[in-house]
Parts: structure tokens; C-alpha cells; sequence
């Protein structure tokens, strides 16, 4: 089963809807970017780095999901759990 949560930080310069599945939270890159105030390839090169350092593992913290775009057609997305 999955949830959405919203989260709006205190400025409110950032909106966030947070997939919860199984009672963990996945957002995109975009997501991401947009939480911390920052760009989609900075978050991705963080990401890479952080993999590629081992500190997390790559099949436990990322999923391929497909996403509706509003034309109706399936994307399929990169979410990274948080």
C-alpha cells in the first residue's frame, strides 16, 4: 500500500509530495532538488558519489517506478529512498 505525504518547508519555497511505501519514503530527483533548493544534476551527481562509495546500496535505496504523465503515457522514473 502506498501513501502520499505532503511537505511544505517553513519559507515555503518548497512543496514536496513523498511516496511512502511499506513505511519508507521515495522521492524523485526532482523532488530532491527542489526540497533542498538545488539542481536535479547536482542531487544525481550526489547520488553517484554516494554509491559509489558503498555508503548505501544501490538495489535497497533505488527503484525504477513508472509515472502517468498527464498525455497518459507511462514514464518510467528513478525514485531514491529517503
Amino acid at each position: 500500500m502506498s501513501d502520499l505525504i505532503i511537505y511544505n518547508t517553513d519559507d515555503g519555497k518548497a512543496n514536496v509530495a513523498l511516496l511512502v511505501m511499506e513505511n519508507e519514503a521515495w522521492l524523485t530527483q526532482s523532488q530532491l532538488a527542489e526540497l533542498f533548493d538545488t539542481s536535479v544534476p547536482n542531487i544525481t551527481t550526489h547520488i553517484k558519489n554516494i554509491l559509489k562509495d558503498k555508503e548505501l546500496d544501490e538495489n535497497s535505496v533505488i527503484k525504477d517506478y513508472l509515472i502517468t504523465a498527464q498525455d497518459g503515457k507511462n514514464n518510467a522514473k528513478q525514485i531514491v529512498k529517503i
